[in-house]
C-alpha cells in the first residue's frame, strides 16, 4: 500500500585516507548502491582525457550526451574515500553515489469535487480557454503506469523502461509495479469529463510513462531516473517530472541542462523531509515544493533557495492502481501538477520556447511571499488560469 506521504571506479595503490564524510547512507530514502556517477571537467580536454584514464577499468555505463560515467566502487574504497580520491586530481566536475532513490507521493468526473486543488489553482477558468493538449507529450519517470486505468489508458503513448533499457515498443515492461507512477501520471493528465474518476491538469494529452524501477518498493538508481528523463525528451516529450528523492545531486542539474538544450523542461520534487535546500540551486530544473489547503507550506515539504515554486500537495485525489481514485499527499503530487500546468500552457501556445514557458510559469504564480526571492515558496504557488492566459496573451496563438 502506498504511504500517505510519498515522494515520492579506480584500483587503489594504497588505501586513501578517510575524508570528511560527504555522503550519508539513508536506508529507504537515499541509499548507497555500490556505484558512482562521475563527470569530468568540461572546459579542459586534457583533464577530461586524464579523468577517463583514471577510471577506465571500472566503467559500467557511459552517457555521452551528458558526459557522465557510471562507475563500480572499487575494493578498498567506500563512497566518500573514492570520491575524495578522484576529486583530488582536479579532473572531475563531480563524483557522487549512483543513489538508490525512492518515490516520494467542473467536469463530470464523480470525484472532481474532492480535488480541492483545482479550485485553488483556478483550473476551471483555464479550462474555459483550453483543456486538451493535442500532440503535446508530457512524461514522468516513476514506477510505470496502470495501462488499463480508465482515466489514463486512452492517453498513454509508448514509453520506456530505463532498468531494462527497452522502449515499450520493443518489449519494455511498463505496467505499474507499485502504484506511485499511476497517481503521479493521473495528476498530470487524468482524462477529464469522461464520467469517471478525476481530472488531471490536462484533460487529454499524450502521456509517456518512463518506468525506472523493477522493485516492488519503487527504489531506482539515480542514473535510471536521469537517463529515462533524457530518453523522454529525445522522444518528443516537452515536460518531464520526477517525484523521487535525489534532488540535491548535481547530475540532476546536468540532465536538466540537457533537457533544456533539447527544448524541454525538467521538474523535480523538493522531497518530503522538511529539509532546507539552500545549499544548491539548479538553474535548469524546476524544483517543486508542496502547499496545503490554506496556502501554507505543507508540514512535510522541503524548502529553501533551490525551490522554484510550490503547488498543492496535501490530500490530492488522483488515479489509483487497479482503477478508481483516492487522495494522497506529498511533493510527489505537487511536481506532476506543475508539469501539467506547464504542458497545458505550452499546448495553448506551442510557439513558446522552454525558457519562455518557464518564465510564464514563474510570473503566473500566486505570490505567497516575496516574489523571486523567497526561500519558502520560491516564485509562489502555481496558478493554471494565469499560466494559460499569460501564455496566449498578445500576439500568441491559441490552438
Amino acid at each position: 500500500m502506498i504511504p500517505v506521504v510519498l515522494l515520492p571506479l579506480l584500483a587503489p595503490v594504497a588505501q586513501a585516507p578517510a575524508p570528511q564524510e560527504l555522503f550519508v547512507n539513508e536506508p529507504g530514502r537515499h541509499e548507497f548502491s555500490g556505484r558512482m556517477i562521475a563527470r569530468p571537467v568540461q572546459d579542459d580536454p586534457a583533464a577530461r582525457t586524464a579523468a577517463r584514464a583514471e577510471v577506465e577499468s571500472w566503467v559500467l555505463l557511459e552517457y555521452p550526451e551528458v558526459d557522465e560515467l557510471i562507475l563500480d566502487l572499487p575494493a578498498g574504497y567506500d563512497e566518500n574515500s573514492f570520491a575524495a580520491q578522484l576529486l583530488a586530481s582536479g579532473n572531475w566536475e563531480y563524483v557522487h553515489p549512483d543513489w538508490i532513490c525512492y518515490p516520494l507521493g467542473a467536469p463530470n468526473d464523480p470525484n472532481y469535487g474532492n480535488q480541492w486543488h483545482h479550485n485553488t489553482i483556478e483550473s476551471a477558468a483555464a479550462w474555459d480557454l483550453i483543456h486538451d493538449a493535442p500532440g503535446r507529450i508530457a512524461s514522468w519517470t516513476d514506477t510505470g503506469a496502470d495501462l488499463n486505468h480508465p482515466d489514463l489508458a486512452g492517453s498513454l503513448i509508448p514509453g520506456y523502461n530505463a532498468v531494462e533499457n527497452l522502449a515499450q515498443s520493443a518489449g519494455g515492461t511498463m505496467q505499474d509495479i507499485n502504484g506511485h507512477g499511476t497517481l503521479t501520471g493521473g495528476t498530470i493528465g487524468a482524462i477529464g469529463d469522461n464520467g469517471y474518476g478525476v481530472a488531471g491538469a490536462c484533460w487529454n494529452i499524450d502521456l509517456m510513462p518512463v518506468r525506472v524501477s523493477n522493485d516492488p518498493g519503487g527504489g531506482a538508481y539515480l542514473s535510471d531516473l536521469t537517463e529515462g528523463a533524457r530518453w523522454a525528451v529525445d522522444n518528443g516529450a516537452s515536460t518531464i517530472s520526477a517525484s523521487y528523492t535525489g534532488v540535491q545531486d548535481p547530475s540532476i542539474q546536468t540532465t536538466g541542462a540537457y533537457i533544456r538544450s533539447q527544448g524541454g523542461l525538467y521538474f523535480y520534487a523538493a522531497d518530503n523531509y522538511g529539509n532546507n535546500h539552500s545549499g544548491f540551486d539548479w538553474p535548469d530544473v524546476v524544483v517543486v515544493g508542496a502547499t496545503d489547503q490554506g496556502d501554507n507550506l505543507a508540514w512535510f515539504s522541503s524548502y529553501g533557495l533551490a525551490v522554484d515554486l510550490v503547488a498543492p500537495g496535501v490530500d490530492i485525489w488522483s488515479c489509483k492502481l487497479g482503477g478508481g481514485s483516492a487522495g494522497y499527499s506529498g511533493t510527489s503530487l505537487s511536481t506532476p501538477l506543475a508539469n501539467g500546468v506547464a504542458a497545458l500552457a505550452w499546448a495553448a501556445n506551442p510557439f513558446l520556447s522552454s525558457q519562455e514557458i518557464e518564465d510564464v510559469l514563474y510570473a503566473s504564480c500566486d505570490d505567497l511571499g516575496a516574489p523571486g526571492n523567497d526561500n519558502t515558496f520560491g516564485w509562489g504557488r502555481v496558478n493554471l488560469k494565469n499560466t494559460v492566459y499569460n501564455a496566449v496573451e498578445g500576439d500568441m496563438v491559441l490552438v
